[in-house]
């Protein structure tokens, strides 16, 4: 009970400053060598800053696979910000990254480790549904949206980057005791990106580290660098305001990592928090047929928040059939921006019941699994003013539903002995009975459009 209390307030202490944002955009996200995960989630939001500025890199989603033994991808998506809307001169920005990288020196016993990555990408600048993202998000938390519009820069550069690190344990653990069971050591992390425009990012970083099984505490030093982003302002001032020293410190429970990065000069703080599966905590996970499941989803661009619920049927399939068919019970609601129309949104929820199939991709990998699901339900679109447009409102409009999803799922961890936690990527598609217009504001618009979103799912299971 000592070390959940802990933990909990190592959480606390992190979030009290965190303001979620701030890694090279085509490098892959600080991670303590302790874990080597196959698959990742990074994601990054301001939100939950404490006199922070909703600016800059004010989003930042990276997600990242273990494609073979050395070779890693990596796909990321920052939304960039210059918050002066009420002096008319704000505006923003979103930057894609699609990154392969190769290990080309990788060590590592139980004391030490060090490994040198070196990686080829492409990066492109422009309107990648930044605003609906974010301001989705928003109205999610109902938090103000951001009027500001899209700077007119478009540009695709090649990018060529390395990341370079070392890890070693100075003392051993010597017991189980609150002090004596931890064993410490350094970290120190350097990467670097060029892009054929003339762009250059560059991090590097020393830390004091602190692990027992499942557990790990950092706290050190991080300096960035960032030219050549002249293009517009919003990149030249998010560069010139993520150039600097920092104090950074973190924490890694089991799958879960989060880190705080506080600058000196200011009180701009930024951060993260990322979630894991990697091949340690996945022994301790077994693979009995749940007894029921319980998922928690987001998706974007079209920002949605899920609450399903699943339970193991036999309609479809027999005893003996590799596939694991479910009833699913699937909620979602949220308030996602009108297109790129930053003054109005579609307030929805949707209920709908379907069957939903996995299997293993192989038979050897048993904690990675195929995915599909299908059901039908009744979906409800209302249109919201807001800005110029504040208070007005349509009907509200109900249609029948067809919601069709598709992707891949791992293990993450075990969590106690009958819950099993698993993370889900995947693709999430609905097709209304009908679209219908609408007048709202003088405005013709449809509702119930077909759409697709992206997801990610965290999923525990009762077994």
């Amino acid at each position: 009970m000592k070390r959940v209390i802990f933990a909990v307030a190592c959480c606390q202490l992190l979030l009290m400053r965190v303001a979620l944002a701030g890694e090279v955009s085509g490098l892959p996200p600080h991670l303590l060598p302790t874990t080597s995960p196959d698959y990742r989630l990074y994601m990054g939001n301001d939100f939950l800053a404490v006199d922070t500025k909703d600016d800059y890199r004010t989003q930042q989603l990276i997600a990242s696979f273990q494609v073979k033994d050395r070779w890693l991808a990596l796909l990321d998506h920052s939304t960039l910000t210059r918050d002066e809307s009420a002096s008319g001169s704000g505006a923003r920005i979103d930057s894609m990254s699609l990154s392969l990288g190769y290990k080309l020196i990788e060590q590592r016993n139980s004391q030490s480790s060090k490994s040198l990555t070196l990686g080829i990408g492409m990066r492109e600048v422009g309107n990648f549904a930044g605003s609906r993202i974010q301001n989705g998000f928003h109205a999610l938390i109902e938090s103000d949206t951001n009027v500001l519009p899209y700077e007119a820069t478009r540009q695709t550069d090649a990018t060529l980057w390395f990341v370079t690190e070392r890890q070693q344990v100075l003392r051993s653990a010597r017991g189980n005791g609150a002090i004596s069971g931890w064993d410490t050591g350094y970290w120190a992390r350097a990467g670097a990106l060029t892009t054929t425009n003339g762009q250059f990012d560059g991090v590097a970083g020393l830390y004091a580290v602190a692990s027992r099984p499942g557990f790990d505490l950092w706290l050190g030093l991080r300096h960035d660098w960032r030219d050549g982003y002249d293009a517009d302002r919003v990149q030249q001032e998010t560069a010139t305001e993520e150039s600097k020293t920092a104090f950074a410190y973190g924490v890694r429970l089991g799958t879960v990592l989060i880190e705080a990065v506080q600058r000196f000069d200011s009180n701009a703080s930024y951060g993260r928090i990322s979630f894991t599966s990697s091949p340690g905590t996945r022994k301790q996970t077994t693979h009995r047929n749940p007894r029921m499941d319980l998922q928690l989803g987001l998706y974007t661009p079209h920002m949605m928040f899920q609450l399903a619920g699943r339970w193991p049927q036999r309609l479809l399939t027999d005893e003996n059939s590799v596939w694991r068919e479910s009833l699913l019970v699937d909620l979602r609601a949220g308030q996602p921006q009108f297109g790129n129309d930053v003054t109005r949104f579609t307030r929805t929820s949707q209920l709908a019941v379907g069957l939903e199939f996995s299997r293993p991709v192989d038979a050897s990998m048993p904690w990675l699994r195929y995915y599909t699901s299908a059901a039908l339900g009744w979906r409800s679109e209302q249109l919201i003013g807001e800005g110029d447009l504040a208070g007005v409102k349509s009907e509200s409009i109900d249609k029948a539903v067809l919601q069709v999803d598709i992707g891949l799922e791992f293990d993450a961890t075990r969590i106690g002995s009958n819950w099993r936690h698993t993370l889900r990527f995947g693709l999430s598609g609905w097709l209304p009975s009908e679209t219908v217009t609408v007048n709202d504001g003088g405005l013709a618009s449809q509702l119930h459009k077909s759409g697709l979103s992206i997801g990610a799912v965290w999923t525990f299971s009762y077994q």
